[in-house]
C-alpha cells in the first residue's frame, strides 16, 4: 500500500525537486501522446480541403514550428521554477488573481475538453464495435467504461503519464505507418495530385489555424515541463515531443483527406476490414490526449479550492467524473460552443507570462515573486487582450490578443512594479 502511495504524484502546486525531475525523454513522450489525437488528423484534412496540397503542408509544418518556440518560450519558465501554469500566473494576476480567475477558467476548460473527447470515444467505440463485430455496447455505458480508464491513468499522475506514453506513443507510430500503407495499397496514390477547388485559406491563415490548434498547450506548457531539469532538456522535450507528432498527423490527415475524403484513421480501417487497428487508433489518441485534460484539470482545481498538494489525486479524480457525467448525459454540444469562447481566454495568459518573467524578471528565477490579493495590471492587460482577439476583426484573432496582453502588460508593468509580500524586499530587475 505504502508502494501505490509514492507511485501516485503529491507535486502539485510546490515546486519539483530535483530527484523528482524526469528525462527529456520521459515529457516528450507525454508531449507528443497529447498531439497524438484525432484533432490532428482533422486539422490536416481541413487544411487539404482549403488551400493546394504543397501549401497545406508548408502551413502546417511553419503552424507547429511557431506554436512549439512559444511553447518552449513558456515552458521555460515551468522548468525554472518547478511550478505548473496556474503557479507560474501568479506573479502577474497575484495570488488571488490566480486562484480566482486563472484557475477557474483553466479547470472548466481542461474539464469540458475532457468531456468532449470521452464522448466522442465512446460514442465511436460502440458504433465501430457494432458495425465491425456485431458487439452491442449502449453509447453511455462506453462512455463511462473509457472515461474511468481514462482517469486512473491521471490520477497517478506524471508518473500514470509517462508509462501511458511510453506504451501509446510507439503503438500508434507504427498503426498509422501500417494504417498509411494500406489507405495507399488500397485507394492508388492518383488522388494525391489533385488540388481541392476550394482555396478559401492562404498560407498565412493555414498557420494561424495550425497555431490556434495549439493555443491551450502554449499557456499549459509549465504544467509539463516543470518536470525538466534544464533549459536545454524543455527544449528537446517539445520540439521532438511536438513538431514531429503534429507534422506526421498533419500530413497522414492531408494524405488520407486526398486519398478516400475522410480523415478519420479508425474509420479508413474499418472501410478495408481491419476493424480492430481502428478501435485501437480511437483509444490510443484519445486516451493519450484526454489524459492530460484530466491531470491539468485537477491541478487547477487545487489551486482553486486550495487544498493540499497531497489532493491531486483526488481533485484530478473530481474533474474526471464531473467530465465524464457532462459527456453521458449529452451536454458536449454546449460544452464545446463554451469552449469555443475559452479559447479566447488561453492565448492573452501566455503573452502575459512571457512578459512578466522574460522582460520584467529578467528571465531569472530569483526575481520571481508572487504578490498577495489580486493584481489588477495582469487582469486588465488580460481582459485587454481577449477583447482583443474577441472583438477586433481579423484573421489573427488569437495572436492578436497574445500580443496586446504580452505588450500592454510590459509596458504598464514597467510604470506600476509589483508589490512584494509582507517581509520581504524584491525588486524587478
Amino acid at each position: 500500500m505504502e508502494e501505490k502511495k509514492r507511485s501516485i504524484e503529491t507535486t502539485t502546486l510546490k515546486p519539483v525537486p530535483e530527484n523528482e525531475r524526469k528525462t527529456w525523454i520521459d515529457v516528450a513522450l507525454i508531449q507528443a501522446g497529447i498531439y497524438i489525437c484525432v484533432p490532428s488528423l482533422l486539422l490536416g484534412g481541413i487544411l487539404a480541403m482549403s488551400m493546394p496540397t504543397v501549401q497545406a503542408v508548408i502551413a502546417g509544418i511553419l503552424g507547429y514550428v511557431v506554436s512549439t518556440v512559444l511553447v518552449v518560450i513558456v515552458g521555460y519558465v515551468g522548468a525554472d521554477l518547478g511550478v505548473p501554469t496556474c503557479v507560474v500566473v501568479s506573479s502577474s494576476f497575484g495570488k488571488r488573481g490566480a486562484r480566482y480567475i486563472i484557475s477557474t477558467i483553466f479547470a472548466f476548460a481542461m474539464i469540458g475538453w475532457f468531456a468532449v473527447q470521452n464522448s466522442v470515444c465512446g460514442s465511436a467505440f460502440s458504433n465501430m464495435l457494432d458495425a465491425a463485430l456485431g458487439i452491442q455496447i449502449p453509447v453511455k455505458a462506453s462512455i463511462i467504461i473509457w472515461g474511468i480508464i481514462m482517469l486512473l491513468t491521471a490520477v497517478y499522475g506524471i508518473i500514470g503519464l509517462k508509462v501511458l506514453n511510453q506504451i501509446a506513443v510507439p503503438a500508434l507510430i507504427l498503426v498509422f505507418a501500417i494504417g498509411s500503407y494500406l489507405a495507399i495499397k488500397n485507394y492508388g496514390t492518383s488522388a494525391l495530385s489533385v488540388d481541392s477547388s476550394d482555396h478559401s485559406m492562404s498560407i498565412v491563415d493555414g498557420i494561424m489555424m495550425t497555431t490556434s490548434f495549439l493555443a491551450v498547450g502554449i499557456s499549459c506548457a509549465p504544467d509539463f515541463t516543470r518536470y525538466q531539469k534544464t533549459k536545454k532538456d524543455v527544449v528537446l522535450s517539445s520540439a521532438i515531443g511536438i513538431v514531429p507528432a503534429g507534422v506526421i498527423l498533419l500530413l497522414l490527415g492531408i494524405v488520407l483527406t486526398k486519398l478516400t475524403g475522410e480523415n478519420d484513421l479508425s474509420l479508413i480501417l474499418t472501410n478495408i476490414g481491419i476493424p480492430i487497428l481502428g478501435i485501437l487508433v480511437l483509444i490510443l489518441a484519445t486516451w493519450t490526449t484526454n489524459t492530460t485534460n484530466a491531470y491539468s484539470g485537477g491541478l487547477n482545481l487545487v489551486m482553486l479550492f486550495n487544498l493540499k498538494d497531497d489532493k491531486r489525486a483526488i481533485a484530478t479524480m473530481v474533474a474526471g467524473v464531473i467530465g465524464t457525467i457532462v459527456a453521458v448525459t449529452g451536454l458536449t454540444d454546449s460544452v464545446s460552443a463554451f469552449l469555443d469562447i475559452l479559447g479566447v481566454l488561453f492565448m492573452p495568459v501566455g503573452g502575459i507570462i512571457i512578459a512578466d518573467y522574460w522582460f520584467i524578471c529578467k528571465g531569472k528565477a530569483e526575481n520571481w515573486f508572487a504578490p498577495e490579493g489580486i493584481d489588477w495590471i495582469g487582469v486588465l492587460t488580460w481582459i485587454a487582450g481577449c477583447i482583443g482577439s474577441y472583438y477586433i476583426p481579423s484573421g489573427y484573432a488569437l495572436y492578436l490578443g497574445f500580443f496586446i496582453s504580452m505588450i500592454l502588460y510590459g509596458v504598464l508593468r514597467t510604470f506600476i512594479p509589483r508589490k512584494a509580500p509582507a517581509g520581504e524586499v524584491k525588486q524587478d530587475a
